[in-house]
């Protein structure tokens, strides 16, 4: 397996991971209010479509034909 697409199939795996816990994510109070938020729900899709973008490149890279 080429390294580049090792290296890109482990990111998209960070990025994933990162997507999830960013989704998950919440915080109990906002100041003196005992509400729960979710601060990082916002970077959920940008982390997601990250890992997508990695994984299908190395996919790609790894199917690719050596000439």
């Amino acid at each position: 397996m080429k390294r580049s697409a090792v290296v890109c199939i482990v990111l998209s795996g960070i990025f994933v991971a990162l997507a999830l816990f960013s989704y998950f994510y919440a915080s109990r109070s906002t100041g003196l209010l005992p509400v729960i938020t979710y601060p990082l729900r916002d970077y959920t899709i940008p982390f997601a479509i990250a890992g997508a973008v990695l994984a299908s490149c190395g996919v790609f890279i790894q199917k690719r034909k050596r000439k």
